[in-house]
């Protein structure tokens, strides 16, 4: 009889996507909300790693509260602007005078608003308590070191939990996590100020890592369940009103940043998959435990839940159809880089479009792709684990 495959750790991998975040709360209200009603059983994870907003959701699954999760949910649906950031006359000069105020951080925005929402909403109790107790093997934050623009990670984790082996250009920070580690992770730049950490300015650890797969996968995760942000890792269109002007090309600068190197790293997974099962196949069954006990090689599962829809051209239409209530100000910041009132994407609204009409109709895209994918959801995280 084939003995059953041994299931180690469960890693959730939460990419960056500032007001796109909002699909990710989709996809968790149906993994801790619908999927246990099924299972029987919640799902949590052992391990989680998120970027900019992928660890200001990734922080309620590590923390394993479901009442955390509803109220992240609200959170979303219910999001005004005015909730993240504020742009007005304040900051217009402040960008005017930005060129002769080089000893002040700059940022576009007053992100103040967002960092009293990270500090406000932290759920710091649960999360200690999830780690602690080892139920939450580790809890991973992805920023940029702004000074060497090294990838930065802060790794929250138990005394006995395994630690991710240094990578080249890559600071291991082994803290508690604490809210100003969330809003550094989120402190995208050019839009917000950079934010001091063990007295390192850092900033979003989308120019880097954006989706932090590989410290789940070193820290001892063999299945990842990876939410992007993204509809796909390449798409091939033309868009014959899209003009190539400033704001056009920010927002594919940002869609950029996010394809970061986790195909990269998804097609290595895979090639080592292949390699541990023709090794099994030519010399028996003992190659792949040799593999892990001596080199620390092995198998890897991963799923990604991606939009099914383009993000981009989704924010152009409700912007068009639903434009939110804001002041005059940010109605011009919102208006200018939308591009024009006819264009049929907007990616960089997409990444500043802080409203509810908008981030409550991404998240629920999130959670009617994540139940489309149930049954392979199901199949990555197996039966319930014996603690």
């Amino acid at each position: 009889m084939t003995e059953p495959r041994v299931r180690t750790g469960f890693g959730l991998v939460m990419a960056g996507g500032a007001a796109r975040g909002a699909y990710q709360a989709g996809v968790l209200r149906f993994l801790y909300r619908d999927l246990p009603k099924q299972l029987g059983w919640t799902p949590w994870p052992d391990i989680v790693s998120g970027t900019s907003v992928g660890s200001l959701n990734g922080v309620f699954a590590a923390a394993r509260d479901p009442a955390g999760i509803d109220h992240l949910m609200a959170l979303w649906q219910g999001l005004r602007i005015h909730d993240v950031y504020r742009f007005g006359a304040p900051e217009m000069l402040r960008f005017l005078k930005a060129p002769f105020q080089s000893d002040q951080p700059f940022a576009l925005l007053d992100g103040t608003p967002l960092r009293r929402l990270v500090e406000r909403e932290f759920p710091g109790p649960a999360l200690r308590t999830a780690i602690d107790s080892g139920r939450t093997r580790a809890f991973i934050i992805s920023a940029t070191e702004l000074a060497t623009g090294r990838n930065a990670l802060f790794i929250d984790a138990g005394p006995n939990a395994e630690l991710v082996d240094p990578l080249p250009q890559v600071r291991v920070y082994r803290q508690r996590t604490l809210a100003h580690h969330l809003a550094a992770s989120a402190a995208i730049p050019f839009l917000f100020q950079p934010v001091q950490v063990e007295g390192t300015w850092m900033v979003d650890g989308g120019l880097r890592m954006n989706t932090p797969l590989r410290p789940v996968l070193r820290s001892g995760a063999n299945r990842a369940l990876v939410v992007s942000l993204m509809q796909g890792p390449y798409r091939d269109y033309a868009v014959p009103d899209a003009v190539p002007n400033l704001f056009f090309l920010a927002g594919k600068t940002f869609n950029a940043l996010l394809l970061d190197p986790v195909e990269r790293d998804l097609h290595n997974a895979e090639k080592l998959n292949g390699v541990l099962r023709w090794g099994e196949e030519r010399y028996g069954d003992g190659f792949a435990k040799a593999a892990g006990e001596e080199l620390d090689l092995h198998a890897v599962e991963t799923l990604f839940v991606r939009p099914s829809e383009d993000i981009g051209r989704m924010a152009a239409q409700i912007y068009r159809d639903h434009p939110p209530k804001v002041s005059p100000p940010v109605r011009y910041l919102l208006s200018r880089v939308r591009d024009d009132e006819n264009a049929t994407e907007a990616d960089l609204l997409s990444y500043l479009f802080f409203d509810r009409v908008f981030t409550g109709a991404l998240e629920s895209l999130g959670y009617e792709d994540a139940k489309r994918a149930e049954e392979q959801i199901v199949a990555l995280i197996g039966p319930e684990p014996q603690r």
